[in-house]
């Protein structure tokens, strides 16, 4: 099973960020669907807890984050779980993302599954 998120980390005024959207609006919508758009910025103008989690400064910005659960047992024996995201790849700029997308959906989801 895949267990992989994609981020893609936009925001109002970027002209890559709206012309990368555009693209997006013609791939099928099980593609569509395994993109997760997410702003960079706060409406304050700081950078979101997200984006500072993957160290993301520009957009647009893909990023493909791996998602697994790390599990500790505590003195008692009782097992504490959190999910855990790690990058894994990172497309910065609307021609990388758009030149790797179609890749990008083959290598970490079943959008193009037959």
């Amino acid at each position: 099973m895949k267990q992989y998120h994609l981020y893609v980390f936009t925001q109002d005024g970027c002209p890559p960020c709206d012309r990368l959207k555009n693209y997006v609006k013609v791939l099928s919508k099980d593609e569509q669907a395994e993109l997760d758009f997410v702003p960079l910025k706060t409406p304050t103008g700081s950078r979101t807890a997200l984006a500072e989690e993957l160290s993301v400064e520009l957009t647009p910005t893909l990023v493909v984050c791996h998602e697994h659960l790390q599990c500790e047992l505590d003195e008692d024996g009782e097992e504490f779980c959190d999910g855990i995201e790690e990058s894994v790849e990172r497309f910065v700029g609307a021609n990388d993302i758009i030149e790797h997308l179609g890749a990008t959906l083959d290598a970490y989801t079943y959008a193009h599954s037959e």
